[in-house]
């Protein structure tokens, strides 16, 4: 894809998010309220760190499912490591997370084993270690200690809290890396063609590691951000983000096949279903609802961006004698 043809595919897809906003916002007053901002905002903090990461490794061309199962062995980490303190906890667990990411980046670009395939049984064991390392229980900030806690939720700048800015300095940051350095420019070319890439010398390990890494260490991050705001962390907890992540890097322009999309495709995918998931919530309808209008939502952009493939296709069919 062109780069006008990138800026045109963003254009309308923020031109669709801005639309899902005003149709809710023209419904509900609470939409364009400080406190409703605010809310938005903190949200999106769990499904956008996971989406950023997630992301890398469908830009490389590979898939990382075991993404809800590490944000909980993070968040029960990051809760039993809390006599150190709130930052020590998170920077702690969050680098375990990394440290597991690279290694599991490692074994698949090493023995050439299918990312999907693999992450599945990751996936399961790591949703049997947290279970192990909480001891089967929903593990809790001790109560003494509880406004601890307080700081992660502070609000700064009216509608900002330490969650929502680090959500955006993230977005940003990871963004920076993929499209202006080596390394990002490596998941983008390994994505787009191995072969390819391989003829032109692009090493084809570095670059896995590099977005399991990335995908794995911003699932830990969100896990553990997520437990200390509410205070606890279940062995069983975060089992929906990876659809949410999905979903939302799949609105945002990111292709399945790799190679194409980018943050601030993943950024405009991530409001538009916080909108959406949230006017459909404020609306008062059931959640078996907000699951199967989202699932719609998705389907409906998938088929969008299909659409103009399938049409020249149709269009160069020979006509029939």
């Amino acid at each position: 894809m062109s780069r006008r043809a990138a800026l045109r595919d963003l254009g309308v897809r923020a031109a669709f998010m801005l639309a899902v906003y005003l149709a809710f916002a023209w419904r509900l007053p609470s939409y364009y309220s400080v406190n409703g901002i605010a809310a938005l905002l903190d949200g999106a903090v769990l499904t956008g760190l996971v989406a950023a990461g997630i992301g890398a490794t469908m830009l490389a061309g590979e898939f990382d499912l075991s993404v809800g199962s590490l944000a909980a062995v993070a968040g029960v980490i990051a809760i039993k490591l809390f006599g150190l303190g709130l930052v020590p906890a998170i920077v702690v667990a969050t680098a375990a997370s990394a440290a597991f990411g690279a290694l599991q980046g490692l074994v698949i670009g090493v023995l050439g084993i299918n990312s999907l395939v693999f992450t599945i049984g990751t996936l399961i064991g790591l949703r049997g270690v947290a279970l192990i390392v909480a001891q089967q229980n929903t593990v809790t900030v001790p109560i003494d200690q509880l406004a601890d806690t307080d700081a992660i939720s502070l609000r700064l700048l009216g509608v900002f809290s330490p969650l929502s800015l680090i959500l955006l300095a993230v977005l940003v940051l990871v963004g920076l890396f993929l499209g202006y350095t080596r390394w990002g420019r490596e998941i983008y070319a390994i994505g787009g063609g191995r072969n390819e890439a391989r003829a032109a010398g692009v090493p084809l390990l570095r670059p896995i590691v590099i977005a399991f890494t990335l995908s794995a260490g911003l699932a830990g991050l969100a896990g553990a951000l997520l437990s200390m705001r509410s205070g606890s962390a279940s062995p069983l907890g975060f089992d929906t983000v990876l659809l949410a992540a999905v979903t939302t890097c799949l609105i945002g322009g990111i292709a399945l096949s790799g190679g194409r999309g980018n943050v601030l495709g993943i950024a405009v995918g991530l409001f538009t279903l916080r909108f959406f998931i949230t006017g459909v919530a404020s609306l008062g309808a059931p959640y078996w609802l907000q699951n199967l209008a989202t699932g719609g939502l998705l389907i409906l952009v998938i088929a969008v961006q299909l659409l103009p493939g399938l049409l020249r296709r149709a269009g160069t069919q020979p006509s029939a004698a």
